[in-house]
């Protein structure tokens, strides 16, 4: 992850996001980041003081990210504080030299340990989400789509033809009734054109002629 990006993942996307995996890329370089950020503005105390309030809460969150990308829990942090705290004590305390410097460098370590470590399974997820170096959020399981249901036609079944003499259905189109022989009734014709009429039909609608009084 380039420097851009690291910032833009830290300050924008997940600022606030525990949750997923950090690449030791996007830790180191937000890391310099800070530490550059701070130095600089300390000269100036209210943007000195803005400046370190508003890096705490990414700190915190990318470090955390960073732990999960090692396959260990964001709490294991803490571990290193307690050890600095721990060896600002022991000065307050007049403890005796050796015992500030062991604390010193072992939250010093612990902290450069799990910084420069190799994630456990790079490039796959693990229990803690998906691959670093990501803009998204840990990736969820999409469910899918659910079935479209096709809408059907019913269409309506054509009632066959029956012979008016005996009742047996006609197969299409014939003009005598295979069980009878009896003819299939035509429609009325124009006697002038032929044209196909009503049976109440009194003029032709073709020719105009006269059919009925």
């Amino acid at each position: 992850m380039t420097f851009r990006d690291s910032l833009r993942n830290c300050l924008t996307v997940k600022y606030c996001c525990v949750q997923g995996r950090a690449s030791r890329s996007e830790y180191w370089w937000f890391m310099l980041f800070t530490a550059v950020a701070t130095a600089v503005l300390e000269n100036i105390p209210v943007l000195g003081m803005i400046a370190s309030l508003a890096f705490i809460l990414p700190s915190v969150c990318v470090t955390s990210r960073r732990l999960h990308d090692i396959g260990w829990s964001g709490w294991w942090q803490l571990l290193p504080l307690i050890l600095f705290l721990a060896s600002i004590a022991s000065i307050l305390f007049d403890v005796s030299g050796t015992t500030f410097v062991l604390l010193f460098l072992g939250g010093l370590g612990f902290a450069l340990y799990f910084g420069i470590r190799k994630g456990t399974a790079p490039g796959e997820p693990n229990p803690y989400g998906g691959a670093p170096d990501s803009f998204n959020s840990p990736s969820r399981p999409v469910k899918p789509a659910p079935a479209q249901v096709e809408d059907f036609v019913l269409e309506e079944e054509a009632t066959p033809a029956v012979c008016p003499n005996c009742g047996k259905p006609f197969a299409p189109e014939a003009r005598f009734c295979g069980h009878c022989g009896h003819a299939w009734p035509s429609a009325p014709k124009c006697p002038s054109c032929g044209k196909e009429l009503t049976d109440d039909s009194r003029f032709c609608t073709q020719c105009g002629a006269k059919l009925k009084d």
